[in-house]
């Protein structure tokens, strides 16, 4: 999987969207196309910020780490065994 700098990516996104308004405030750009730029540079900041901010701990379902190396998961509440069912 290739590596990419975030701060060039960034940097580079933002060098676009300064040009564009650059072209924008000039007149050179239709309303139609305003609108299809805005729309395209949301996606590429979301696709950036889930991407390229994400930070992801290292488990036994997502790495070879076995279940015994990794450390309890709390973030569920333990359930009885069957409690609740009326039965």
């Amino acid at each position: 999987m290739a590596s990419m700098d975030k701060t060039s990516v960034r940097a580079e996104i933002d060098r676009l969207k300064a040009e564009f308004d650059a072209l924008r405030s000039s007149g050179k750009v239709s309303d139609e196309i305003q609108a299809l730029m805005a729309s395209l540079l949301l996606i590429v900041d979301l696709i950036l910020s889930i991407f390229l901010e994400k930070q992801t701990r290292k488990t036994s379902k997502n790495s070879s780490i076995p279940p015994s190396q990794t450390d309890k998961d709390d973030t569920t509440p333990a359930q009885g065994r069957g409690k609740g069912l009326g039965f």
